[in-house]
């Protein structure tokens, strides 16, 4: 009886060396582990096509530098473990929403819903609000925006601030859902002043407490945090005066979360905005801090390219200025500028110092190590405004664009983000 063949669990290889199979075929399970989870991590998204949309320019340039970002997104994207804060700040291109609700609901779409982030009561102070939320309050306040540098508000988070004297004073705040994604929060960080304002608590709409604001819970003078019992699109922030002595109460925004993975996308944005505003702002750039921001996305020079005469050297040294700011309280944490998309200036002339912001922007920030969009020459630079309009994505002002237009910005964002991401996904080592 011939005895049965024996099954040997190395080779040789061609240097006589034996491999043993059993490990080869490890390495190799690894391999294929490792190659499929960085498919699976990776996004598919393209953004709607026009024939003055150069898709090859739509591109984060200096990537590198948002490799912190994007391992929180990959991580968040393969184990669902991570929070992950970004902050965008603009001028009314940002203010009513529609670029960066169309990013947020992309990112939370794919990498989860954290909340709805920050919001602010703008139309309390008089101005026009986003779409997905509202703050309405029973009393007229005294509100402005932080263009009014010389107002003797001390601006905060949001560029917005908004003060009363009545003791009676309650503010309703609610969200509202943006199918697929519920904003329901369980949690809310308060920005409000503190060195002489009442307290605040939290109510239902029956009056019952929720939970009460208290002095310096987060270590930051003007800030306080408070959880919710439950989760819910609504509460009322009601104002309380403890002695004589506090004689108003000053509101700047709160930022709502739940307690889910994923995204909170905050956005700032204020008509007539510029950056010198943001930096005179007193608290804006060290409440920033609060958000925790991964990554900081700063969207202006409108407003900067309709001035007359266009003063290069002082428009950069206002935007090293915010940058700065932000540098201080956000260390180590990185920025993408972006450029603005064309536009008119008086409606009818095309506006050459939007040329000139776009150049002082990828300038500087190629001296200081930072990622730049360059929506201007993604969309067809110099007189592209005409294309804006001819396909109806710009509004008859020349400056401003049609919530189409507006949209088509936020995914063109989105989609420059993701192809940066999707190449660090490919070839991230575990």
């Amino acid at each position: 009886m011939k005895e049965g063949r024996r099954v040997n669990s190395q080779r040789l290889t061609a240097g006589g060396q034996r491999i043993k199979v059993g490990r080869m075929l490890t390495v190799v399970c690894c391999l294929l582990a490792v190659v499929c989870t960085a498919q699976n991590a990776q996004v598919n998204f393209t953004a709607k096509s026009y024939p003055f949309v150069h898709n090859e320019r739509n591109e984060i340039v200096n990537d590198k530098v948002l490799d912190s970002f994007f391992s929180k997104l990959y991580m968040q994207r393969t184990q669902k473990n991570q929070r992950i804060s970004v902050l965008q700040i603009g001028d009314s291109h940002i203010q009513a929403d529609y670029i960066s609700a169309k990013i947020r609901t992309n990112f939370q779409n794919d990498f989860g819903n954290a909340g709805r982030g920050l919001i602010v009561p703008i139309k309390v102070a008089g101005s026009n609000e986003p779409f997905n939320y509202r703050i309405t309050s029973n009393v007229k306040c005294y509100g402005k925006r932080c263009v009014y540098v010389n107002d003797s508000l001390d601006y905060g988070i949001g560029g917005f601030a908004v003060k009363t004297s009545d003791d009676t004073a309650q503010f309703r705040i609610r969200t509202f859902d943006y199918a697929p994604l519920n904003y329901a929060f369980n949690k809310m960080t308060l920005f409000y002043q503190q060195d002489s304002s009442y307290t605040f608590s939290l109510q239902d709409s029956l009056g019952n407490i929720l939970g009460s604001v208290k002095k310096d819970s987060t270590q930051l003078r003007n800030v306080s945090v408070i959880q919710l019992p439950t989760t819910t699109n609504e509460v009322y922030l009601k104002a309380h005066r403890n002695d004589s002595s506090e004689s108003y109460s000053i509101l700047y925004g709160m930022n709502l979360e739940n307690d889910s993975s994923g995204v909170l996308y905050h956005s700032i944005g204020v008509n007539g905005a510029e950056a010198y505003q943001y930096a005179h702002a007193k608290y804006f750039a060290e409440q920033t801090a609060v958000l925790k921001p991964e990554v900081i996305i700063i969207s202006l020079g409108t407003n900067e390219a309709q001035r007359r005469p266009f003063d290069k050297a002082l428009t950069e040294a206002r935007l090293d200025s915010l940058v700065k700011q932000l540098q201080q309280y956000n260390p180590g944490k990185p920025i993408i500028l972006t450029t603005p998309p064309d536009s008119y200036y008086r409606r009818k002339y095309y506006n050459s110092s939007i040329s000139s912001y776009h150049v002082i922007v990828v300038d500087y920030a190629k001296a200081n190590n930072l990622a730049v969009w360059d929506l201007f020459s993604a969309t067809g630079g110099y007189k592209s405004c005409y294309q804006w309009k001819k396909y109806g994505l710009m509004q008859r002002d020349g400056v401003h664009f049609t919530r189409g237009g507006y949209e088509l910005q936020g995914n063109l964002l989105y989609q420059a983000i993701i192809k940066s991401y999707n190449e660090y996904a490919e070839h991230r080592h575990p």
